[in-house]
């Protein structure tokens, strides 16, 4: 059934794309750094973002028509950006759109700093849309370089079909042009904040840097290092004590030296792990993220766990596979795996534990972040049937901060569980390193 627009354009955007997308083949382009470096004079969605590069890659891999124009089947071009909704106006709106935003090409560029060069265009200055296909013309501006560019960043729209932020989806691209070199080049933030967002009311409306910090890069940037192919960390070159330009360190993530999962197997896993009690996106996830042999290892000892009648019964299968995933337990332990511990007869003390619940509502949150809109609304729906006061349940979109906190504080430990004596002992360890450092 197509989805009813709510108005939010973020959230009905994030529904809009397969998460599972983990198992296909590259489907890369070269994409010029004159259009990777440019502003747009608007906010460009996430899903005008993804046709742009699926019209720019079809046209270096076909040949214009007589009149100029490339043609994409409606069909391929969905695939092509993960769009799976049967919304298909939702699709053609946004085609429409694309066609009236302004682009100011290349702003970086040393030429344009120093004011010695401005150009600006529309990337698609005609457009013609049918039911089954699309026909449209590329600036002549940037028509040499797309096609055959000298600098560029190799594009994998199977990569891009990930992100469910427009400005994730902008990062990335500005930080894999510099993979090579591990580093990107300084931008002033509040150009960079234009470039990714548009230089519209979106970005208007970060006007100071520390609220774009908070509201925009770090979820931006956990989202690349979570889903992409590279791991950014954002630097910051201060004037006196004031943010004034901002630059990425840029690795690439090292992939898995064994088979890659197929997807019939990768399929079977995310059903095994939902059946735990893991929400489907965070299941996706961790399948593109672990061997398939790590996650049936996990598998088969959480399942053990559970079989075992001689230890107490498994409060948390989700949290404990987890556990037992990113610890690899299953490789590194031959003994019964660890019980459950009680906090109260932790060694840590009241103080480090105390810390520890709040550094682990700010991983909830995050975590919380990265899920796919339906299982943010389920468990949304769990946690307002527990049995608390009616001040403490989730009612509307903003809710209150200690709303806020009774929530994530819930789902982390729905997450993952009573911290072992282990890992209170690490964090106690990382504060104090901290401390002296």
């Amino acid at each position: 059934m197509p989805r009813k627009s709510t108005g939010k354009v973020t959230a009905d955007q994030i529904a809009l794309f397969n998460q599972g997308d983990t198992f296909e083949a590259p489907n890369a382009f070269r994409k010029p750094v004159q259009v990777i470096h440019s502003m747009p004079r608007t906010h460009l969605s996430l899903v005008q973002r993804k046709l742009a590069n699926a019209w720019l890659k079809n046209a270096t891999d076909s040949l214009a028509d007589k009149d100029g124009m490339w043609t994409i089947n409606t069909a391929r071009l969905a695939e092509d950006i993960g769009f799976d909704s049967n919304n298909r106006a939702y699709l053609v709106d946004a085609a429409r759109a694309l066609m009236s935003v302004i682009f100011e090409w290349d702003v970086i560029s040393p030429e344009v700093k120093r004011n010695q060069v401005w150009k600006a265009s529309v990337l698609f200055p005609e457009v013609e849309i049918r039911p089954d296909m699309i026909r449209y013309q590329i600036s002549r501006q940037v028509l040499e370089q797309v096609l055959s560019p000298e600098m560029y960043a190799l594009i994998d729209l199977n990569i891009l079909k990930r992100f469910r932020r427009a400005s994730s989806l902008a990062l990335y691209e500005h930080c894999l042009r510099f993979e090579r070199i591990k580093r990107t080049t300084e931008v002033e933030w509040n150009l960079f904040r234009d470039i990714i967002l548009g230089d519209g009311s979106d970005a208007k409306s970060y006007k100071e840097y520390k609220v774009f910090k908070d509201k925009v890069l770090k979820l931006t940037i956990a989202e690349i290092n979570a889903l992409s192919d590279i791991t950014v960390e954002l630097q910051e070159t201060k004037i006196g004590r004031r943010v004034h330009a901002l630059w990425f360190t840029v690795t690439k993530v090292q992939p898995n030296q064994v088979e890659p999962i197929d997807d019939a197997a990768g399929q079977h896993l995310v059903a095994e792990m939902v059946a735990l009690g893991l929400m489907q996106s965070e299941a996706r996830q961790l399948v593109g993220k672990y061997t398939q042999a790590e996650i049936s290892g996990a598998l088969s000892y959480t399942n053990i766990r559970m079989k075992d009648q001689k230890s107490a019964k498994l409060a948390n299968p989700a949290a404990y596979f987890r556990r037992a995933l990113s610890g690899r337990w299953a490789a590194t332990e031959t003994a019964t795996a660890p019980g459950r511990v009680n906090s109260k007869k932790q060694d840590a003390g009241p103080d480090i534990a105390a810390l520890y619940r709040v550094e682990q509502i700010k991983e909830a949150s995050r975590y919380f972040e990265e899920l796919n809109p339906e299982d943010q609304k389920l468990l949304v729906e769990e946690y307002n049937q527990m049995d608390i006061a009616p001040s403490l349940k989730i009612k509307g979109s903003k809710p209150g901060k200690a709303v806020q906190t009774r929530f994530y504080g819930w789902l982390a430990l729905r997450t993952w569980g009573e911290p072992k004596p282990e890992e209170l002992l690490r964090f106690a360890q990382q504060i104090l390193a901290s401390s002296r450092s």
